[in-house]
């Protein structure tokens, strides 16, 4: 007998604590809005950015060839073919600017029309904290890298981050 009412008991809980009726719930997206470019216009003109290409090589006379296949291309001496090219950054801030700070260099990105940038972060050679009035480092990219865009976030927040870019 003590099993039945035990379970009648069990039973009644099962019943009462199941179901939900026919009422639906929809889950409602939350939107992200996305990331705010970031205006260039009012920036302090304080901290000064420079990339430098690192023996740089002008391009040659074009040399015309009648090879058929390539055990016949005769290769000019001196001539070295490189798939990278190396750049010295050099950042100098001034008294102004110069608080912990963060920098990002990176080469996926693009001016919008509003002049402010849209920065793939996923793509940055270069992630470092300044706290130094001068930073200087080699940065090496492929041939095929067309531009690279500094940004210099202060880390208080006080200041709107630096952007600066280059055309390669």
């Amino acid at each position: 007998m003590n099993k039945l009412y035990s379970f009648i008991l069990l039973s009644t809980l099962l019943v009462g604590c199941g179901g939900g009726g026919s009422e639906t719930s929809t889950a409602v997206p939350v939107p992200v809005a996305p990331a705010a470019p970031v205006p260039v216009a009012n920036q302090p003109a304080v901290t000064k950015f420079s990339l430098e290409e690192n023996n740089h090589k002008e391009a040659g006379v074009l040399i015309e060839s009648t090879a058929q296949n390539t055990s016949e291309v005769v290769v000019p001496d001196g001539f070295i073919l490189n798939s990278e090219r190396s750049f010295t950054l050099k950042i100098t801030r001034s008294e102004d600017d110069n608080q912990p700070a963060y920098l990002s260099l990176c080469s996926d990105y693009q001016q919008l029309s509003d002049r402010s940038y849209s920065i793939n972060y996923d793509s940055c050679l270069l992630r470092t904290s300044l706290s130094d009035e001068s930073f200087e480092a080699v940065i090496t990219v492929t041939n095929n890298t067309v531009g690279l865009v500094a940004a210099l976030w202060f880390m208080n927040g006080s200041k709107e981050p630096i952007i600066r870019d280059w055309q390669l």
